[in-house]
């Protein structure tokens, strides 16, 4: 059954309205009706609903009864993603959705190529892309795609999330095997753009608590970096 989020919080009992795109699309594209059974997901929860109104801008729809989403991962993953060229960004937003990251930060490296002219609509495209990737993998939330930042900017972040989660810096030069602390439930994982990072970026990132990581013999696209990295964690965790 198709799923379709709720822009805001919605009562957990009583009648469900939304309007714009996603009322068009149900209307005119699923050419649902009154008394079609629909479900709307928001915060990690089902609302499954019996369509009472429909129109061509606009659906009301009765809540019938709420369940958590069974398929949202527990465990939540953070991906730092350098600025790689075309839109590869949009397929690692796009991949990586699927199989259950919770943010996505976009951020600028010293050998990133791709410096968008304009930062606002990358990102609106960006989270269109996580929205419809989250849609269609039946996900409960949709991920958090952040405004990109500098490189020097994410160390912050960093510094402050590995106080209670473990950072991982994917690094081509080498470093330690991917694994997870014992009762990890959240972690932090850092990917460069076309050529790596810096030694000054390595040495920022290590300093402010990252561990160098390798993901294996082979020198993996920067597009492919985070589709690996985000598989091997999430299926660590046990939510693969």
């Amino acid at each position: 059954m198709n799923r379709f989020f709720l822009p805001e919080k919605s009562p957990e009992s009583g009648l469900i309205t939304i309007i714009g795109d996603d009322a068009n699309h149900i209307s005119n594209a699923l050419r649902k009706r009154a008394g079609d059974e629909i479900i709307f997901t928001r915060d990690g929860k089902d609302f499954f609903c019996l369509i009472s109104e429909i129109g061509p801008d606009f659906v009301s729809a009765a809540v019938m009864r709420v369940e958590a989403v069974h398929s949202e991962p527990k465990f939540k993953l953070t991906l730092f993603q350098a600025l790689p060229k075309s839109d590869k960004m949009e397929l690692v937003i796009q991949k990586c959705t699927e199989l259950g990251v919770s943010k996505i930060v976009p951020f600028i490296s010293d050998r990133c190529v791709s410096r968008p002219k304009d930062p606002a609509a990358k990102i609106s495209r960006w989270r269109r892309v996580a929205e419809s990737a989250a849609k269609q993998s039946g996900r409960g939330i949709i991920p958090e795609v952040a405004e990109i930042s500098l490189f020097d900017g994410i160390i912050t972040q960093i510094a402050g999330f590995k106080n209670v989660s473990p950072v991982f810096l994917c690094n081509e030069n080498g470093g330690e095997k991917l694994t997870l602390p014992k009762r990890a439930e959240a972690a932090a994982v850092i990917v460069g753009a076309e050529g790596g990072f810096t030694a000054r970026e390595t040495t920022l990132a290590e300093s402010a608590g990252a561990v160098s990581i390798t993901l294996g013999s082979r020198i993996l696209r920067c597009e492919t970096a985070p589709i690996a990295a985000t598989s091997i964690i999430m299926y660590l965790a046990g939510e693969i």
